[in-house]
């Protein structure tokens, strides 16, 4: 993992003079809170949890800024490489295998896939990372009915849920364990779940209390999954529109259809509205291109000539434009709700498994040599993950024994089920904490299988 940290070709002048790792677009989001809460006394902007911060502001205080941000990068990729090891581990103690230790760890120490975000300022890294830790000290506290491992465990995870919110109803799959582990002792199951869930309550508590201070409402986790940066009138209602029949609202990616209403105009070097076409099944009786064509000529009016525009006709343009959006995607929803519930879905899927192209192996590249690398490296991406998700259903088979599978499986499963069926959101990245629990699934499943075998020729 480190080795890859200094060869990644990433070592370069990004925000700071001797910074190590790379930005992305939500960075910021991430680390002012924390600069302006050690500055100024408050968390602000209040609208990300700060389970990722937390770290950057424990290295600000003791490092000056960029070598905080440096440790930052290096305690990510510390993470990473016991992350490896311990789920290497925890496949090696629930199969009593050596040899399923070893092929997992030389599986997850190669798989790039997930190590690629170590050296960003992301919240990718310690999400994979903390799962792993989470569900390893789980498994421990779960065998020998350990407190301090169950306390750690769960200290881990509420860390996690304040990196990624998302994942906190993983929390119930840990739960349903504790009843399998106990046979409904009420007593011994309320126990285990207050040891576990007592640190995620306590800080949730005080993230509330700030949060009730400042807004004067509740707020248990976070709003919304849009950032401050999406969440306005040049982003958010195109963005709705788009996810209700399973477009493309990635701004960034050439072709999304979220370009057309001019997303992205302002970060990329050309625009390709001329390009993109709107499949004929999304349009209603209530609305059709030319609809669609008014709506970004209304989009870039505003955008364009925001500042010329008084408060109170800003917000009377960004209302219509509102409308106009929320009108469309309500109408798919009346008129077309195959399209809605199912052909959308279906659509959000393949995207969020094939968002970056170099994921997909069906896709035309111009370089003939790299090509080949590409290709081949985009083939095992997709067999690891139809074996994978195979896998998950198999495991589930041998849970009576081992229930730690239903962990395993339940991660696998719950991370394709929120992202792209439920949220709509199909960014790849989102898959990754899921992904080296897909890969011990394969291992798993081939050695429980190899073991089946032999009892039955026995």
């Amino acid at each position: 993992m480190l080795l890859f940290l200094f060869v990644s070709g990433t070592i370069e002048k990004a925000y700071f003079d001797g910074f190590w790792g790379d930005f992305s677009y939500d960075t910021h989001g991430y680390l002012d809170p924390i600069d302006h809460y050690l500055d100024r006394g408050s968390y602000n902007p209040h609208y990300r949890m700060p389970g990722y911060g937390f770290w950057y502001g424990l290295f600000l205080i003791v490092f000056p800024n960029v070598w905080a941000l440096n440790f930052l990068i290096l305690f990510q990729a510390i993470c990473s490489g016991i992350g490896v090891y311990l789920l290497s581990v925890l496949g090696a103690k629930v199969t009593g295998s050596k040899a399923v230790f070893l092929t997992s760890y030389v599986l997850l120490l190669g798989t790039t896939y997930t190590s690629w975000y170590d050296h960003y300022l992301m919240s990718e890294s310690l999400t994979i990372s903390f799962l792993i830790f989470s569900v390893y000290f789980f498994f421990r506290a779960f065998e020998k009915s350990s407190v301090w491992n169950l306390i750690f465990s769960g200290l881990i995870f509420a860390n996690l849920i304040f990196i990624r919110p998302v994942f906190l109803p993983v929390g119930g799959v840990f739960i349903f364990l504790v009843f399998w582990r106990f046979h409904y002792s009420i007593p011994k199951i309320l126990r285990f779940c207050i040891l576990f869930f007592i640190p995620f309550l306590i800080l949730d508590g005080i993230w509330i209390y700030s949060g009730y201070k400042k807004f004067k409402k509740i707020i248990p986790l976070q709003e919304s999954f849009l950032g401050p940066t999406q969440s306005n009138v040049f982003y958010e209602p195109a963005f709705w529109f788009i996810q209700s029949w399973g477009g493309n609202y990635l701004w960034w990616d050439p072709g999304a259809e979220i370009r057309y209403f001019g997303v992205g105009t302002d970060n990329l070097e050309y625009f390709d509205k001329e390009k993109i076409q709107f499949p004929e099944k999304i349009f209603t009786s209530r609305y059709n291109f030319d609809s669609l064509s008014v709506a970004s000529e209304r989009l870039k009016d505003l955008k364009v000539n925001k500042d010329l525009f008084s408060i109170t006709e800003f917000n009377r343009k960004s209302e219509i434009i509102y409308d106009s959006f929320s009108r469309f995607s309500k109408s798919i929803q009346d008129e077309k709700p195959f399209l809605y519930q199912v052909e959308a879905r279906i659509s959000l899927i393949r995207q969020f498994f094939f968002t970056t192209k170099i994921r997909n192996p069906f896709y035309g590249l111009e370089f003939p040599i790299r090509d080949q690398l590409i290709r081949l490296k985009s083939f095992m991406y997709l067999i690891t993950l139809v074996l994978g998700y195979l896998s998950a259903i198999i495991l589930l088979a041998f849970t009576k024994k081992k229930p730690i599978y239903l962990i395993i499986s339940g991660i696998i499963w719950y991370t394709l089920l929120i992202h792209p069926i439920l949220l709509r959101v199909i960014e790849n990245r989102y898959l990754m904490p899921s992904y080296p629990f897909i890969s011990l699934a394969i291992v798993l499943v081939v050695f429980e299988l190899k073991n089946s075998l032999k009892l039955a020729k026995k």
